[in-house]
Parts: structure tokens; sequence; C-alpha cells
């Protein structure tokens, strides 16, 4: 399990995070979104190991964070940093000699497959196959924690689509996946948690089925006295009690429908402080 408690960071003046905390179970995706500046890309470098906090703590495992857990850790940045006068091949075994990867020419053969990456030099590889060699690099060693800093950020439809579901296939695999994004679709999609972020605080954190739950609204269609009407509640026992209320007022039932809001509107509604509800996950 990833803990993350009350940390904050501060550059000079300014407060990055303000006691920022969650936790992740092996097996759960979860992912961080907020606006540029929010804090998203701090955190991240946190857990990575890369940068300390100014206060709280990171547990990985039930265990403070220390050098050696970095070898557990794949860490992928927002920018993709490649040696355009390598091949894929001979790049992925650079860092498999890094990290003493064994069998590694097995395992390089095995994700140059897997991702479909030609072996080129990385100078002639398109924005999403750069992109999938760095997703790559990160799987070398076989690590327990995966933290992807907007793993799709910029790229095609199906090449976006291709890294959501090798992360879920990951997750079912047992990995602790912590990601950034601002494609809210791909957070739908594979996010089981979300930690919405504003000015390095914590708006919301907690199951995102929870959150898209309590905005489910229902919509009732029904006619009274020949005209036609139509009301919107947010609990079921509302609907069951109206419903009775229309047809005792001699009303007829014309369709009563479930709508569950995206993610992208609970976002926006979250960060501009009309979020429906106060609860929250932990």
């Amino acid at each position: 399990m990833l803990e993350v408690r009350e940390i904050s960071k501060r550059y000079g003046d300014f407060l990055a995070l303000k006691g920022m905390s969650f936790t992740v179970e092996r097996g759960e995706v979860l992912g961080l979104i907020g606006e540029n500046g929010a804090g998203k890309s701090t955190t991240l470098r946190i857990l990575a190991g890369l940068i300390e906090p100014d206060g709280g703590e990171v547990r990985y495992f039930g265990k403070p964070f220390e050098e050696s857990i970095k070898r557990q850790i794949g860490y992928l940045p927002e920018i993709d940093a490649l040696y355009d006068n390598m091949t894929a091949s001979e790049y992925l075994q650079f860092f498999a000699d890094i990290y003493g990867v064994e069998n590694a020419k097995a395992k390089i053969g095995e994700l140059l497959t897997k991702l479909n990456l030609p072996d080129k030099f990385t100078g002639e590889l398109s924005k999403g196959m750069r992109r999938k060699l760095s997703i790559a690099r990160t799987l070398l060693h076989d690590p327990d924690v995966l933290i992807y800093d907007e793993p799709t950020g910029g790229l095609d439809p199906s090449t976006s689509l291709m890294i959501a579901e090798l992360l879920r296939e990951l997750a079912v695999r047992g990995k602790i996946i912590v990601f950034s994004a601002h494609n809210m679709y791909y957070v739908e999609k594979i996010a089981d948690k979300v930690v919405v972020m504003k000015e390095g605080e914590v708006l919301y954190y907690g199951s995102l089925e929870k959150l898209m739950g309590e905005n489910t609204t229902y919509r009732i269609e029904y006619t009274m006295n020949g005209k036609r009407e139509s009301l919107s509640v947010s609990e079921v026992d509302e609907v069951v009690e109206i419903v009775e209320k229309i047809r005792e007022g001699g009303g007829t039932i014309l369709e009563i429908e479930k709508e569950v809001p995206r993610l992208e509107n609970i976002y926006f509604s979250l960060i501009s402080g009309n979020f429906r509800s106060e609860r929250k996950v932990y």
C-alpha cells in the first residue's frame, strides 16, 4: 500500500502543497486531476523520490520512503527524455543495465512487441511512439508502483486508449498506479479513486464510483392534466414518493431516466465551489 500523510511542499514563498493525504492499495489506480499549478506534478515527483516534502511523509508498504524503494517504482515524467542516437532496443538495454534486469533481451523484445514499437532510432519515432517507449522503460524492472505524469498528454485517441487499457491490465496484476491527467474521459475509464486538487489543496479524495453516484440524478417525465412535465431528483426514495403522488393526482408516468454526470462536469463544480455533496470518502 502507498500512504501519503499530510505532505506539504514550499518553493520560496509559494506553498505548492498544503497537507495532502491519500492511500492507494495494490491493484488500484488513482487519478490526480486539477488545473495547471494545482500541485499534481509536485506530488508525483515527491512520490517518485525526486524531491522531498517539507512536511508529512510518504510510506510504501508500511515503511517510510527510503532510497531502496526507488527500485520498486516506475516513474514517467510529463516530457519524454530520450536519446535520439539510440534505437528503441538500445535505449531499453541502457536502462536494463542500470536496473540490473535479468533476461533483459527477452524482456525488451516482449515490451517492443506488446507496445507495437518499431526498433528505430528514437529520433525517428512519432510522439506517440516516443511516449510508449518511455512507458516501456518504466516497466523494464517490473516495479510494484507506477507513477505517471500525463501519460496520454497530446496523444491521438488510439494511442491514448491503448495506454489506458495497458494501465488497467497492470492494475489487475496488482500494481499500484498513480497518474495525473487533464483528460477526464481517460480518468473515468481507468481510475478507481480520484484526487481533485486546486492550488495545492485537496477538494475531493475518494472512490470515483461514489463521486459519480453522489451526483446522479433521476429525471421523471410525466403528463398531468394533459400537459407534459419533467422534474429531476437526486434520491431513489424521492423518485418513489413523487411517482406515487403523480399517479394519485391522475397523472401518467412517461419515463424515468437515470442521469449520471460526466466527471468533467463534477470537476468544474468542485473547483468553482458549487459541488452538490459535502461528503468525502477516506
